[in-house]
């Protein structure tokens, strides 16, 4: 333990910050880099990022993964007897089960990067929020999208935390949660621009139309197919395969997967009787800690306003006993939609997802995944690993699509990573931090010609986080770099390149490989391959397509430069690719008739 005593942050709200003494930032998190003029003067510390080396990640993952399948089985037999029910543990795992693994891995990191900074420096005290705020999150996509990258939730959370820990030997000073911070909120944008062009809005009221007149040939037996990544002709043809008339469910969707879904306050006294039941005194601080705070982050649809979410699916004019369920979107956020396949399933009815994008089957911190194990039949994009469910199919966004072209005389274009939501054991805003100074590296690396010609895709500025201040960073490193703010249509940045480079373990690689367009990959130990994935992997790496560092890549490129074509086109790269493809990114010359066959076999 240091020895000299640091007042502790927690978050980068400066109404909780002391400005008079040393610190101690709990994570490089705490200091935005917009704001380094306030901080960069002060005397203060990071504390070290908690569990990023690749052993502990896998040690972690797995204490977490057992602690989840500990406490979910308690958990669901307490909502049962309040709810008066009888739900099987599935039906529970299609409903609240994505919820349920993010809040488990999020409170074991918090948790332990706390203890992990307390057991090593010697803290002088530290400010919370009020610890009587009430704790309010509507349902899945209201906790996902942020909710504790909001300075003041996390806050809360620490203070919380800090509460719970036993023998902590400093004060907390609380402050009121109506204070307005001095520093910018959290600002996710989470609603795209809309395209206000004469076609769209012709489009939208004839789908509006079409929905009127469609909806009288419902049938209660129809399957019921919704967001399938399928492009929309694609998915009309598969449900006139399927000998029902087309509904395009998923131009509807947006009318009740809203933040304001159930319009109802927390019930602390039922959450506190809730959690004395769920408490067991006899288990170690951590597991007691999450036990502590489960039913405090739970969703009130869940439990406040389970009873209306039942109303809301009653309104829903979807089949009442429909032939199968069918999706690759709506089993995360949706929970209407969850509600619906979790009913039907206990009903008897079959529930096939197909999947979502890349790092399935692949990575193994994140496999498998809920939506894996809950269904009959999870479609992948040509492989299987192990289970029952696992069906090989294709590139469910790629089916029927015009092929991808390039530029052999175009840009360098480079793909970029945005910060994802936690759901991580380790400190991943210090792994996003050493990711955006890897890019870095790559464009520091690159010979005069390819750097000229780059062009840095970021993350889709309607989804990123601006505390990140992604593209003052790159102007801070260098004023004439190119950059692309995630708006444009990615194909036409695609059309105007020579080869396209992806910093991250991407579904765009898949898609690119797929389509034949010159790619090379890099990344860190951030990413995880399971065993049965690696050889494949290897397989890219050994004819120069996937990199295991930027210089390597940046090496590559210097390389090939002047003429990636002739690169691209050797035989044992293509032999590479194709059996990579095959595998991950598999291509349908009848997507309709080998969907309809998957479905109803």
């Amino acid at each position: 333990m240091t020895s000299q005593k640091r007042y502790l942050i927690t978050t980068a709200d400066e109404n909780t910050w002391k400005f008079d003494r040393p610190v101690i930032f709990l994570g490089e998190w705490c200091r935005l880099y917009n704001r380094k003029h306030i901080w960069g003067g002060m005397d203060a510390i990071v504390a070290e990022p908690y569990g990023l080396k690749p052993s502990k990640r896998d040690s972690d993952y797995s204490k977490a993964l057992i602690l989840e399948n500990k406490l979910f089985p308690e958990f669901i037999q307490l909502l049962n007897y309040h709810h008066n029910t009888n739900h099987s543990e599935r039906f529970w795992q299609i409903l609240i089960g994505p919820w349920f693994k993010v809040i488990v891995r999020d409170l074991f990191y918090y948790v332990n990067s706390l203890k992990n900074c307390l057991l090593s420096h010697d803290i002088s005290g530290t400010t919370g929020y009020d610890l009587n705020k009430t704790i309010c999150i509507s349902d899945t996509k209201d906790f996902i999208d942020g909710f504790f990258d909001d300075n003041r939730n996390l806050n809360l959370l620490y203070t919380r935390i800090l509460n719970l820990i036993e023998n902590k030997n400093f004060p907390v000073d609380l402050i009121s949660s109506e204070n307005e911070n001095t520093q910018q909120k959290y600002n996710l944008t989470l609603k795209k621009i809309e395209n206000k062009s004469f076609y769209k809005n012709f489009l939208k009221l004839g789908f509006s139309f079409y929905s009127k007149i469609s909806k009288q040939f419902i049938r209660k037996d129809d399957a019921f197919i919704i967001n399938t990544f399928l492009p929309t002709e694609k998915e009309a043809k598969l449900e006139l395969a399927l000998g029902q008339f087309p509904q395009f469910w998923k131009y509807n969707w947006n009318k009740h997967f809203q933040f304001d879904l159930i319009k109802k306050n927390p019930d602390n006294l039922i959450r506190q009787n809730l959690k004395k039941k769920f408490l067991d005194n006899s288990c170690e601080s951590l597991e007691n800690i999450i036990r502590h705070l489960l039913f405090e982050y739970f969703p009130v649809c869940y439990l406040e306003g389970f009873g209306d979410l039942f109303n809301k699916l009653k309104k829903q004019p979807w089949p009442k006993f429909p032939k199968f369920i069918f999706t690759s979107n709506n089993f995360y956020l949706d929970e209407v939609f969850k509600l619906y396949a979790a009913l039907n399933v206990e009903s008897g009815k079959k529930y096939f997802v197909g999947q979502h994008g890349g790092n399935y089957g692949t990575q193994r911190h994140k496999s498998p995944r809920i939506e894996e194990l809950t269904v009959d039949k999870f479609i992948t994009w040509g492989w299987t690993n192990g289970m029952s469910q696992h069906t090989p199919g294709f590139v469910l966004k790629n089916a029927g699509k015009k092929k991808l072209n390039f530029n052999t005389s175009g840009n360098l274009l480079l793909i970029e990573h945005g910060y994802t939501k936690h759901d991580a054991t380790y400190d991943k805003k210090s792994d996003f931090i050493e990711y955006l100074d890897n890019q870095k590296i790559f464009v520091d690396n690159l010979h005069k010609n390819p750097r000229k010609n780059l062009l840095i895709r970021l993350f889709n500025i309607n989804y990123q986080n601006k505390d990140w201040c992604e593209e003052n960073r790159w102007h801070d490193f260098d004023p004439n770099i190119k950059i692309d703010n995630g708006i444009k249509n990615i194909n036409r940045l695609i059309s105007k390149s020579r080869l396209i480079v992806y910093s991250y373990d991407s579904t765009g690689m898949l898609e690119t490989l797929s389509d034949n367009i010159p790619t090379i990959a890099f990344w860190g130990k951030e990413v995880a391959l399971l065993d049965s994935a690696k050889p494949y992997y290897q397989m890219l790496a050994d004819v120069g397509i996937i990199h295991f560092s930027a210089i390597s890549a940046a090496e590559k490129i210097n390389e090939i430069w002047d003429n990636v074509e002739n690169w691209w086109d050797q035989s044992n790269l293509q032999k590479a690719r194709q059996e990579f493809c095959h595998r991950y990114a598999k291509k349908s010359q009848n997507p309709v008739t080998e969907l309809k066959q998957i479905l109803l076999s």
